[in-house]
């Protein structure tokens, strides 16, 4: 059974109340209309009320549904998410789809449900939450089937019929399992309208010390992560609500630019051994307070503090934690918690700089380890600076990394649970393409940091370089829920709808990136819309020192005049003898000659790879490769990077299969 197949117990369709869900013909269809679902989201669905009243834990469904790879633990939030709307739940009062906090999940059938081909009357489960109490019918609850239902033969005619109505153009609007065909930001947007999002807003500092607001600014973004473990709750980035400090607009417009349902704001001052912390929760439609509070408490507190402020809100939302706040570490000093909050946001831009800019941070949390060399949360922030410093083309950087990684490990060493530490070593993992180490690595950082959208960013660039490009594009595409306006985010999104040939996406995306990082993927995205006048200007606006911009100007000029090839070959050799610092002596301009050396190109960008400095290697997947993918170097290279035992253990990625041997089919 592959992991998208319903249960092969008994595919036929389930009626009850005005519901009906087709599970041969993996259809969903509410008062006669057919309701829009992605494959994987009915797959859960089919899993779930296939057993009707068993509880499903989160890892049985995501094994039977996904194969529990490449998955992020807030996929299966979102499918719920879904499944709720097309179901007409409401998840404070569900009656068909009920969360078992801490656990997992589990679908109840009313009483007269029956299975069309069968009549067999389902038997109601026994509840099994402790504190539930009896459930009482709510003011538009529908009425028991029972009292409302036709005569069986009529109503089994009656659905059959709307299924061959609906079916088909439920198949075709939506695309089925389009292979890849992840839905615009706006669309998955649309799918999450009825979830509310919170946006935090900075905490503003009162206070003497000129560092208070280093300490305000950790405090957020440490209440952000625990925040994000309430269930059914999104919660905008820290780098996206941090724009909006100090602003004069109102919060409603606040809200509207960063499409949260609710906003928190709130100040906190600490005068000496007293911690005084206000907050209001507001709901952004009404301009109403839900929540106040003002905490007076002693900083030695501070960690409680916290997770009652979570749970707190989570209450006033009507939400519950769907994961403990981890605990701190035991008897982990305030002050130096506090002093920690400080060095880690003593630089702007936090995981976004890669230059001088984030060396205060730095040399404050090397202070701060000189005196506590224990202390496992800095030697996890100290290695995300300096891996993303490492990041740079200038000399050190390799030393850099190896510093990076020395710091990493002696953080998890302290504390297996460092998410900054994890991150770092999955990137070392997968840049030796030890891609089973990069994974496990990768998703406990994540798991741990779900509201950090530089290593979620991080963890879907992983993915793509495994070819899981799909996956890949569905993570980016959570992650800008809330970070809509993340310039790093649309970046990657661009990148990855070039690497599945949906070019003319791609381009919106990456004019809203960063229009530095972004010059050499804006220069190939031209190239693959055959917009080579475009291409031309991106190139001759790159500066004269940029060791590939004769080749990318000679190339579209080649593109535009065949006569003009001569002259491309000499650029691109002169740009591969004098690269930058630390990149590989190959020009990316060579994927455009019309005569190519694939097995040169193939290990030009596995090398790149596992230089770790740049994402031209995903290349390979793309739809404009697949004359590259037929050459015999293409195979040595899946068996060498070990990218096919990997698919052969996590499953297999969209564009490949096994050849039947030892191989793979990738077209």
């Amino acid at each position: 059974m592959s992991p998208t197949d319903p249960p092969p117990s008994d595919l036929a369709p389930l009626i009850f109340d005005d519901i009906v869900i087709d599970r041969s013909g993996h259809r969903l269809l509410r008062g006669g209309e057919a309701q829009a679902l992605e494959p994987k989201a009915f797959a859960v669905l089919a899993l779930l009320a296939g057993s009707p009243g068993r509880v499903y834990a989160r890892d049985e469904i995501l094994d039977a549904v996904w194969g529990h790879r490449h998955v992020t633990p807030g996929v299966l939030n979102r499918v719920m998410t879904l499944l709720r709307h097309a179901l007409g739940e409401d998840a404070q009062a569900p009656r068909y789809l009920h969360t078992v906090h801490g656990y997992g999940y589990r679908f109840d059938l009313p009483a007269a449900a029956r299975a069309a081909d069968t009549g067999v009357v389902a038997v109601p489960p026994v509840e099994i939450e402790p504190d539930a109490e009896p459930r009482l019918r709510r003011a538009g609850d529908h009425p028991p089937a029972a009292q409302r239902r036709p005569p069986r033969r009529i109503a089994v005619l009656a659905v059959m019929a709307l299924l061959l109505a609906a079916g088909a153009g439920v198949w075709w609007r939506y695309g089925g399992d389009r292979g890849g065909g992840a839905p615009p930001t706006d669309a998955v947007a649309a799918h999450h309208e009825t979830a509310p999002v919170l946006a935090v807003l900075p905490l503003r500092a009162f206070g003497d010390d000129p560092r208070s607001r280093d300490f305000a600014d950790g405090l957020s973004e440490e209440l952000i992560g625990l925040l994000a473990r309430i269930d059914g709750l999104r919660v905008t980035s820290h780098t996206s609500s941090v724009q909006f400090r100090d602003t004069q607009l109102p919060l409603a417009e606040i809200a509207r630019r960063l499409r949260a349902t609710h906003v928190l704001e709130g100040s906190v001052r600490q005068d000496g051994e007293r911690l005084r912390i206000s907050l209001r929760l507001v709901e952004a439609a009404s301009d109403r307070t839900l929540w106040t509070q003002d905490l007076d408490r002693e900083f030695r507190d501070i960690f409680v503090i916290q997770r009652n402020i979570a749970y707190a809100i989570g209450n006033a939302m009507q939400r519950q934690l769907s994961q403990k706040p981890p605990a701190p570490p035991k008897d982990e000093d305030p002050a130096l918690y506090q002093r920690y909050l400080i060095a880690r946001n003593a630089s702007p831009g936090g995981l976004r700089n890669t230059n001088s800019a984030g060396l205060p941070s730095e040399a404050a949390l090397r202070e701060l380890l000189r005196e506590h060399p224990g202390y496992a949360r800095a030697w996890g922030s100290l290695s995300a600076k300096l891996w993303l410093r490492s990041l740079a083309p200038e000399p050190g950087r390799n030393e850099l990394r190896s510093e990076a990684e020395q710091a990493a490990a002696t953080a998890l060493k302290l504390d297996p649970q460092q998410p900054e530490a994890l991150g770092v070593l999955a990137n070392r993992a997968c840049r030796e393409q030890q891609w089973q180490e990069c994974l496990s690595l990768s998703q406990r950082s994540i798991a741990l940091t779900p509201s950090d959208t530089a290593w979620r960013g991080a963890h879907a660039q992983r993915l793509a370089s495994m070819g899981y490009v799909d996956q890949a594009l569905r993570e980016i595409d959570d992650i800008l829920l809330i970070a809509p306006y993340d310039p790093a985010l649309h970046f990657w999104r661009g990148r990855m709808l070039d690497t599945l040939g949906r070019h003319d996406e791609a381009q919106s995306h990456l004019a809203m990136a960063d229009p530095v990082q972004s010059q050499t993927a804006r220069y190939f995205n031209a190239i693959w819309r055959r917009d080579y006048a475009t291409a031309a200007r991106i190139a001759s606006a790159l500066p004269s020192d940029q060791p590939w911009r004769n080749s990318e100007i000679a190339a579209a000029a080649a593109l535009q005049d065949p006569s003009r090839w001569p002259a491309v070959l000499p650029a691109i050799e002169y740009s591969e003898r004098n690269p930058r610092y630390g990149q590989v002596h190959y020009d990316f301009t060579r994927l455009l000659l019309p005569v190519r050396d694939y097995p040169r190109d193939i290990d030009s960008l596995d090398a790149v790879q596992r230089a770790g400095y740049a994402s031209y290697q995903w290349v390979l997947w793309q739809p404009e490769s697949r004359t590259l993918r037929q050459d015999p170097a293409f195979q040595a290279y899946l068996r060498r990077s070990g990218l096919i035992a990997l698919w052969r253990e996590h499953g297999w990625p969209q564009m490949c299969r096994s050849d039947g041997a030892d191989g793979a089919v990738c077209d």
